[in-house]
């Protein structure tokens, strides 16, 4: 059996959903089985709360303890995710502490994505900085020696390439601007969350695809399509900070109150906090309620002197208007379209719905024709520079 919702969820919140859960994005549709209403989803709008008290049970007692059973979950959840509140806005207030300790990056990384966006960028300039970051040696190693990137001598024989600046040289200035911005926003990526295991296959396509997207739009501003990119990859660092925090905090939040109901003896918390699981609902609001401003306190942590992209950054954090052909403006265009590909990949969402979306973000003439044509979420590197 399927349910049809009346009014089909806005466009930005399927997309949010379809970001930590396919399986959520579709049940918003209204695609759901006999049964299948989480509490969870309750949390989300008067809709969703309506539909525990229109299923159908066999006998009003059960409904009625259900219902009463729920009520109490959600009263406790709220009190785990307000706990959980107070510690995740405290431990943002220490930037420096999310950058290093929450995303592992070092600070080395803003001097590397510096010497990266500059014209006379080379090997010899980027070697040095590169060294200090030791899990970037072990990124470039697995992408230099990929098929893709595999070379072959004279004899036809496999060239094994085992030291840093050999993979600086075979990867080539242009493919290490597209790379390495990308290997940051990997290492930063949150690795456990479950019970949601596409949140990071799904950042990261949306991470590409806003890139991408992004260094095709430039050029029609007459923009820097390498600060374009790299704006649109590192804006995400935000949405992966909240993300580990959350899954972290969650279970450090949901033991300390279990232990504090068995010492306390009660059962009836005990148990219904048992019952919680991490909230697709909480996670989506915390990400759109501190996302971009995180992503401005990270970037200027990291204090860049040549990738311009800080003051775009907060102004996109505090939600003013963007002029069109401005870096803030070109970002939001990206991440319209790249939202509209991945939920149309998903058959998410029909045609006459997005057009509205894609006229307020004024896309350049031509831009939109050059987009449908580019594979916006694979890096599009290439083999064709030689060693320098």
């Amino acid at each position: 059996m399927t349910t049809q919702a009346s009014t089909p969820p806005p466009i930005d919140e399927r997309f949010e959903s379809l970001l930590i859960s396919p399986e959520l994005a579709m049940k918003m549709l209204g695609k759901r089985g006999p049964g299948e209403v989480s509490f969870e989803q309750s949390e989300q709008g008067d809709a969703r709360r309506q539909l525990l008290h229109v299923e159908k049970v066999a006998i009003e007692n059960k409904r009625l303890k259900a219902q009463s059973d729920a009520s109490y979950t959600e009263t406790v959840n709220h009190y785990l995710h307000e706990v959980l509140l107070g510690e995740l806005t405290e431990q943002l207030s220490f930037t420096s502490d999310v950058f290093n300790n929450t995303l592992n990056l070092s600070d080395d990384t803003g001097a590397l994505l510096d010497a990266l966006s500059v014209r006379a960028a080379s090997v010899s300039k980027l070697e040095p900085i590169a060294t200090n970051l030791p899990w970037l040696y072990d990124e470039l190693m697995q992408v230099v020696n990929s098929p893709a990137f595999r070379r072959r001598d004279s004899k036809g024989r496999v060239i094994v390439v085992e030291t840093f600046r050999t993979a600086l040289s075979f990867l080539g200035i242009e493919n290490l601007r597209l790379l390495i911005p990308s290997l940051v926003v990997k290492r930063a990526m949150p690795q456990v969350t479950d019970p949601y295991p596409c949140i990071k296959l799904k950042l990261t396509q949306f991470a590409h695809g806003t890139a991408v997207a992004a260094r095709h739009l430039a050029p029609h501003y007459k923009l820097n399509p390498i600060q374009a990119y790299s704006f649109g990859m590192l804006s995400q660092l935000g949405r992966c900070a909240i993300i580990r925090l959350y899954f972290k905090l969650f279970d450090k939040v949901q033991l300390h109150l279990l232990n504090e109901s068995q010492k306390d003896k009660e059962r009836m918390r005990h148990e219904a906090l048992l019952k919680l699981a991490p909230s697709a609902n909480y996670l989506i609001a915390l990400q759109d309620e501190y996302a971009d401003a995180v992503s401005a306190d990270l970037i200027e942590n990291m204090m860049l002197k040549r990738l311009f992209i800080g003051d775009a950054m907060r102004q996109c954090a505090t939600r003013e208007p963007c002029e069109v052909g401005s870096m803030p403006k070109l970002l939001h265009q990206a991440r319209t379209y790249s939202k509209v590909r991945m939920l149309h990949q998903s058959r998410m969402v029909e045609l006459p719905e997005v057009k509205p979306m894609i006229k307020e973000q004024e896309y350049p003439s031509g831009a939109l024709e050059q987009l449908r044509s580019v594979d916006i979420f694979t890096l599009p590197l290439s083999r064709e520079e030689e060693n320098s």
